[in-house]
């Protein structure tokens, strides 16, 4: 899939940068013309690299941020240029430069706090008020640039004083070195409840530059036993209960699920056993999907939180391209009594954001009928 996309990004950009040159460029008498051509041949460079598998966290930042900064706005351009509107083309393009300036110094640095109340009258009184915080998509290694990123999304939950914190994967992009500089940072995360964390397809190693299938796995259960090591609950197809008085709620949480051989773990039923049926019920599962596919008209579960999306870092007048892949791709949702909230990501796998702002989501739950 990698490869297709990035020879897709390769393609797209050699014709528009052809064309430009042939229509535009080529006229101009000044010998600097001839840097128009510098930036197709470092992404030629990157892009040979990343295919020979000398992937590096600085080396998929640099092809995104060519993609930003200089591919979408030159196809742009290209597109005017193509519709006799060369002048206005270029317009677009400073515009769209200047614009994906701002989602990559800005954009995903800006973390957001969203306040999300979920009233049900399944909800006992004694957790009337009970408060979550929940982060997602954390991919550290797009932070080892900016560590105080990390520290300040630790603040900020502290500060709010949840009695539970719930992590709903991804915690790094390919590798768990990305989780070694952060882990001590990530370890002063208190609630009374704890830190409940499940795993999503990033944490499954199988994105890095790994050989075989032994390598994947130790990385893998590397980054399982350093969640554990900060004081993490790691769920795998499991789930605990929380008491309050008379009352409980439980939380489950299960592994990804997601299409191919190393993913579709995820085992509801058994995650699920030994919660009686009456019991309120929050579930936490990476991939929005799986609400549609295994919680809705299949279980009881009241409340699904996901991450995964990422609103893909894009958001514009309420709208984000995750849309055209996603039924439920951020935001609160609700079916009949049952509630999804997806969580668009607390980092970024890709240092841009623009509209889908990074989100600490506060989940409220409240009783309808608590005085």
């Amino acid at each position: 899939m990698i490869p297709t996309i990035l020879f897709s990004i390769f393609l797209l950009y050699l014709l528009a940068d052809i064309y430009l040159w042939y229509r535009i460029v080529r006229f101009c008498s000044t010998p600097w013309k001839y840097f128009h051509w510098l930036p197709l041949a470092i992404i030629t460079v990157l892009i040979c690299m990343i295919l020979l598998g000398h992937v590096s966290t600085w080396m998929f930042s640099a092809v995104i941020f060519l993609f930003l900064i200089v591919i979408i706005p030159r196809c742009f351009h290209a597109i005017f240029a193509f519709l006799c509107l060369p002048r206005l083309g270029g317009v677009v393009r400073i515009a769209l430069v200047c614009t994906m300036f701002v989602g990559i110094t800005f954009g995903w640095k800006h973390l957001v706090v969203r306040e999300i109340p979920i009233v049900s009258s399944r909800i006992p009184n004694s957790f009337n008020g009970y408060r979550i915080a929940h982060i997602s998509d954390l991919h550290l290694g797009t932070y080892s640039g900016s560590p105080e990123m990390v520290e300040r999304i630790v603040e900020m939950i502290n500060e709010a004083n949840p009695d539970l914190i719930v992590f709903t994967g991804d915690i790094v992009n390919s590798s768990p070195e990305e989780l070694r500089p952060f882990a001590e940072s990530l370890s002063c995360l208190h609630a009374p409840d704890g830190i409940l964390s499940i795993l999503g397809n990033h944490d499954y190693c199988t994105y890095g530059p790994y050989r075989s299938h032994e390598e994947i796995s130790d990385k893998h259960q590397e980054i399982i036993h350093m969640q554990k090591k900060m004081g993490w609950y790691l769920m795998q197809n499991e789930n605990t209960i929380f008491h309050r008085a008379s009352d409980s709620i439980a939380v489950i949480g299960v592994e990804y699920s997601g299409h191919g051989p190393e993913y579709g773990r995820a085992d509801v039923p058994k995650a699920m056993t030994n919660i009686h049926e009456d019991t309120y019920k929050i579930l936490l599962t990476h991939n929005p999907s799986h609400w549609h596919e295994a919680i809705l008209e299949h279980t009881n579960i009241d409340l699904t939180l996901s991450g995964h999306t990422h609103a893909m870092h894009l958001k514009i007048f309420g709208w984000s391209p995750s849309a055209l892949l996603f039924s439920h791709w951020g935001g609160l949702y609700k079916q009949g009594e049952q509630y999804l909230y997806v969580n668009t990501g607390t980092g970024s796998n890709i240092p841009f954001r623009l509209g889908a702002w990074p989100e600490i989501s506060f989940i409220t739950l409240s009783n309808v009928d608590a005085n």
